[in-house]
């Protein structure tokens, strides 16, 4: 019954359970330094299943099967060369070729001169089927700003809302 049931979710591309994989690239910690609070936000609310990757750092295998386990992501990513961080766009472009579909993305960007990572990593997941952006994308030009806790925490709020909509416990 156990494997059944798990061939069956995987053939519908349905998620394993309810909760958020968070993945990152970071090249001076920034990046990195919002997800940490996204993560530790999360956790303050009560949301306990949570897995955390540094892409650059992570073996994609690892970041894809819990990706496919869970019903929600957050990217973050920077701006580089006027494209997204390659290690991010990498793993995007992996997922896709394997089809992972039905989830729900929130995004994090971050750029010092030109804010381009947000628009590359939506267009990237609004490619995948039945991907749906949770909350408005939070931008950070080079590092986050005191001014924007409560953007952030909107995020944060958006994304509860979301699993607990999924009926996340």
């Amino acid at each position: 019954a156990y494997i059944l049931d798990k061939y069956d979710r995987w053939s519908r591309y349905e998620p394993e359970q309810k909760g958020v994989v968070l993945l990152y690239a970071s090249m001076y910690g920034n990046t990195e330094n919002v997800m940490n609070r996204i993560a530790g936000k999360l956790g303050e609310k009560g949301v306990r299943d949570m897995r955390m990757y540094d892409v650059s750092k992570t073996h994609p295998s690892y970041i894809i099967a819990d990706a496919w386990k869970y019903s929600h992501m957050v990217i973050g990513a920077p701006t580089y060369n006027m494209g997204l961080y390659f290690v991010m766009e990498a793993l995007l472009h992996e997922m896709a070729g394997l089809n992972l579909q039905n989830r729900k993305v929130a995004l994090v960007g971050n750029y010092t001169w030109a804010c381009k990572s947000v628009p590359i990593l939506r267009n990237l997941i609004e490619n995948m089927k039945k991907m749906q952006i949770v909350g408005k994308p939070f931008e950070v030009n080079s590092a986050m700003k005191a001014a924007q806790e409560p953007e952030l925490d909107k995020l944060v709020e958006d994304i509860y809302a979301s699993l607990i909509a999924d009926g996340y416990q």
